[in-house]
C-alpha cells in the first residue's frame, strides 16, 4: 500500500533497482576486460609458438597485459576526475554542492504563486556520456577488477593444483621423492625463517621511518612463510618445451608442487601463534604451531587420498565407462570435492586436491574409458591454462587498480636480498647433505638452476592479499606484488640463457615405454640380487621397489580393473574378494588369451635381460646421466 504523503516512494524503490543495474553492468564490464586480455594472450602465445619465441612466457605475457590494462583504466579515471567540476542543484530552496559520490537519483521542483503550490518530481537515467556517471563507472570498475582471494582460492587455484598432480611424471617424482620432500619441508621452513630474520634485522635498523614499530618478528615470519611459496611455472614450461633433463624437471616441479602446499600450511600455522606474538617466546605457542602444521598437512593428505580411492572404487564397480559424459562429470565433481571437504574439515584444500590428483592419476585413470581419459586430461589442461593466465592478468591489473598499496623502497630492495639468501640456504646446504647418501648426485649446475628457478607467483600474492589489514600487511602486499612481477618477468625470461650458461643439456627424449616396463617387472617375483641391480639402474631404491610390488600385487587389483582380479589378489577374503571383483576385471582377464600371455612373457624376459645384464652393474655418476654413452638403458616394448 503506497503512502500518498510520500511522493518519493516510487523513486526510493527504483533507486535500489538502479544500483543493481549499475552493479551488474560494472561486473559485466570487468569480466569483459579479463576475457579480452585472455583472448589477446592466446593470440600472442600462438604467434610466439609459430615464431619459436621463448623470451617471454605466457605468464609474463599475462602480467604485462594486465599491467597495461590497469594503467589505462587508472589514466582514464584520473582524466575524467580532472575535467569534472562539482554540479549545483536546487531542491526546496536549498542550494547544495554534490560530487560524483552523492549524485541524487531524483529532484523536486516547487512553484508557489501564492494561491497554488505546484510540485514536480524529476528523475534521471544513467548514461555513459556524462562525466559524473563515467567517473562513477570507472571507479567501480577499478574496485571490481581488484584481486579477490576468495575467488582465487576456491575457483582458480584448485584446477591449477589438480592438473599439476594429475600430469605428474610419477616415475621421476617418486625416484626423487626423498630430495623433493627435503627441499619442500625443510627447505621451505629454512627459507621462511631466513627471510624473517633478514627483514627483522633491517626493520630494527630504523632506516625507514615506522618500520621498527610496525614489524615485530611475528609479522616478519608471516612475510617469510608466504614469500617462500615458489611458482616456477615459466621455468617449467620452458623446460618442457626444450626437453630438459627429466630429473632436473622433477626436482624443480616436485619441489614447487609440494612447496606451495607446505607454505600455505606453514603460513596458517604461524597465524596460530598470533595470541603469543607480543611475548618473547612461548613454548606453548610454538608447540601449537608444530602440532597444527602436522595435523593440517596429514589430515588433508588423508582426505585427498581417500577421495581419490573412493572415486577409483566407484569407477571400478560400475559401468560408467559406457557413458563418458557421466564418467567425466563424476571424476570432476569428486576431485573438486576433495578440496572442499579438506577446507570444511579445517585443513587445507591445496594439499587435499594435490594428493587426490596423484591418486586419481595412478588408480582412477586405469578404470576410465579411452574417451573419458582424453576428456578428463583436456578438461583440466584447459582449466589450468585459463586459470593461470586469469590469475596473472588479475595480478597485473592489481598494480594500478588498488589504491591501498604502501611503498617502502628500502623494504622492497631488502626483500629481494632476503629471498636470494634464503634460497641459497635452502638449495645448496640441503643438496650437499642429500649428496652424501644419494647414489644419484645433484650436480652443482642443477643446484644453481634450482636457485634461479625460485620464482614467486600466485600463491604468495594471494596469501598477502587475503591478510592485508593494517599498514604492515599492506607493505607486505606491495612488496610481494613487486617480487612476483620482477621474478616472473626477469627470472622467467632469462631461463633459456641461464640453461646455456650452465651448459645443461636439452633435447633429451626419454622412452615412453619405460614406465610400462617397470610396471611389468613390479608384478614379477624378482630375487634380492636382481632387485639390487634394478635399484642401481632405475634409482627407485629398495623402499620404492618394495612399495611398487605391493602396489601392483594388492592395491591395483583392489582399486582398478588392471592386473589380476581382486579375488586372486585376496584369496583369503572368499566371498568378499569375489564381490569386489568387477565384471570388467573378469572380462579383461578373459580377453587375454594364451598367445597374449606368451607375448607378455617374452617381452618380460627381454626387458629383464635389458635391465639385468650379465655384465657388472654400471652405477649412475649423476642425475644428468640419462643419455650419456655407456649407460644401461631400458629397451621399449615392441
Amino acid at each position: 500500500m503506497k503512502d500518498p504523503s510520500n511522493p518519493y516512494e516510487d523513486f526510493e524503490e527504483n533507486e535500489g533497482d538502479t544500483h543493481a543495474r549499475v552493479s551488474k553492468r560494472i561486473t559485466s564490464i570487468s569480466y569483459i576486460v579479463i576475457i579480452l586480455l585472455l583472448v589477446l594472450n592466446v593470440c600472442t602465445i600462438w604467434i610466439f609458438k609459430q615464431k619459436r619465441f621463448r623470451f617471454l612466457h605466457e605468464s609474463g605475457l599475462s602480467l604485462l597485459y594486465g599491467v597495461v590494462a590497469g594503467l589505462i583504466i587508472k589514466l582514464v579515471g584520473v582524466s575524467i576526475a580532472e575535467v569534472h567540476s562539482p554540479s549545483v542543484g536546487v531542491c526546496n530552496d536549498v542550494t547544495y554542492n554534490y560530487s560524483t559520490n552523492t549524485l541524487p537519483y531524483y529532484l523536486t521542483t516547487e512553484f508557489n504563486n501564492g494561491s497554488t503550490v505546484l510540485r514536480r518530481l524529476y528523475s534521471y537515467s544513467e548514461t555513459l556520456m556524462d562525466n559524473e556517471t563515467a567517473a562513477v563507472i570507472v571507479n567501480k570498475l577499478s574496485e571490481a577488477l581488484q584481486f579477490d582471494p576468495e575467488i582465487f582460492f576456491y575457483i582458480l587455484l584448485p584446477p591449477i593444483i589438480f592438473f599439476a598432480g594429475y600430469d605428474l611424471k610419477k616415475k621421476h617424482f617418486f625416484r626423487n621423492m626423498g630430495s623433493i620432500l627435503m627441499f619442500a619441508f625443510v627447505g621451505t621452513t629454512i627459507s621462511a625463517f631466513a627471510v624473517a630474520a633478514v627483514m627483522w634485522l633491517y626493520c630494527q635498523t630504523g632506516l625507514e621511518e615506522g618500520l621498527k614499530d610496525q614489524f615485530i618478528f611475528f609479522e616478519c615470519l608471516l612475510f617469510g612463510s608466504l614469500i617462500s611459496a615458489t611458482d616456477p611455472v615459466t621455468v617449467l614450461a620452458i623446460f618442457a618445451e626444450l626437453n630438459v633433463d627429466v630429473d632436473l624437471y622433477a626436482l624443480i616441479f616436485g619441489e614447487s608442487v609440494m612447496n606451495d602446499a607446505v607454505a600455505i600450511v606453514l603460513f596458517e600455522s604461524v597465524l596460530i601463534y598470533a595470541p603469543y606474538k607480543n611475548a618473547k617466546f612461548s613454548a606453548v605457542g610454538f608447540l601449537s604451531c608444530v602440532g597444527q602444521f602436522c595435523l593440517t598437512f596429514f589430515g588433508s593428505f588423508a582426505i585427498g587420498t581417500l577421495v581419490g580411492l573412493l572415486t577409483a572404487f566407484i569407477t571400478k564397480l560400475t559401468r560408467l565407462c559406457d557413458y563418458p559424459v557421466l564418467e567425466t562429470s563424476l571424476f570432476f565433481l569428486m576431485s573438486y570435492s576433495s578440496f572442499l571437504i579438506s577446507e570444511a574439515a579445517g585443513f587445507t584444500g591445496i594439499v587435499g586436491i594435490l594428493f587426490c590428483a596423484i591418486t586419481q592419476a595412478h588408480y582412477t585413470s586405469r578404470n576410465l574409458s579411452e574417451d573419458s581419459k582424453k576428456r578428463v586430461f583436456e578438461l583440466f589442461e584447459t582449466l589450468n591454462f585459463l586459470a593461470e593466465n586469469f590469475v596473472f592478468s588479475y595480478i597485473g591489473l592489481f598494480l594500478f587498480t588498488y589504491d591501498g598499496l604502501i611503498w617502502r623502497p628500502g623494504f622492497i630492495v631488502c626483500s629481494f636480498l632476503a629471498i636470494g639468501i634464503a634460497r641459497m640456504l635452502n638449495v645448496f646446504p640441503l643438496s650437499a647433505i642429500l649428496n652424501i647418501g644419494l647414489r644419484t648426485k645433484i650436480p652443482c649446475k642443477f643446484q644453481l638452476m634450482m636457485w634461479w628457478a625460485g620464482l614467486r607467483g600466485a600463491i604468495a600474492f594471494a596469501l598477502a592479499a587475503e591478510y592485508s589489514e593494517g599498514d604492515a600487511r599492506r607493505i607486505i602486499l606491495t612488496t610481494t606484488l613487486v617480487i612476483v612481477l620482477a621474478t616472473v618477468l626477469v627470472n622467467g625470461s632469462a631461463t633459456t640463457a641461464v640453461l646455456e650458461l650452465l651448459r645443461i643439456r636439452v633435447g633429451i627424449v626419454e622412452d615412453a615405454e619405460t614406465d610400462h616396463i617397470i610396471n611389468q617387472l613390479a608384478q614379477k617375483n624378482i630375487g634380492d640380487e636382481d632387485l639390487y641391480r634394478l635399484q642401481e639402474q632405475t634409482g627407485l631404491g629398495e623402499i620404492g621397489w618394495r612399495f611398487l610390488k605391493t602396489d601392483y600385487s594388492y592395491l591395483v587389483p583392489l582399486f582398478t580393473i588392471e592386473g589380476q582380479t581382486t579375488a586372486e589378489a585376496f584369496p583369503w577374503c572368499g566371498v568378499v574378494g569375489r564381490w569386489l571383483t568387477s565384471d570388467r576385471q573378469v572380462e579383461r582377464q578373459e580377453s587375454i588369451g594364451d598367445d597374449d600371455v606368451s607375448i607378455l612373457e617374452d617381452n618380460f624376459n627381454r626387458d629383464t635381460e635389458a635391465i639385468l645384464p650379465d655384465q657388472p652393474t654400471v652405477r649412475n655418476p649423476g642425475i644428468q646421466s640419462t643419455a650419456e654413452p655407456g649407460d644401461i638403458t631400458l629397451d621399449p616394448l615392441e
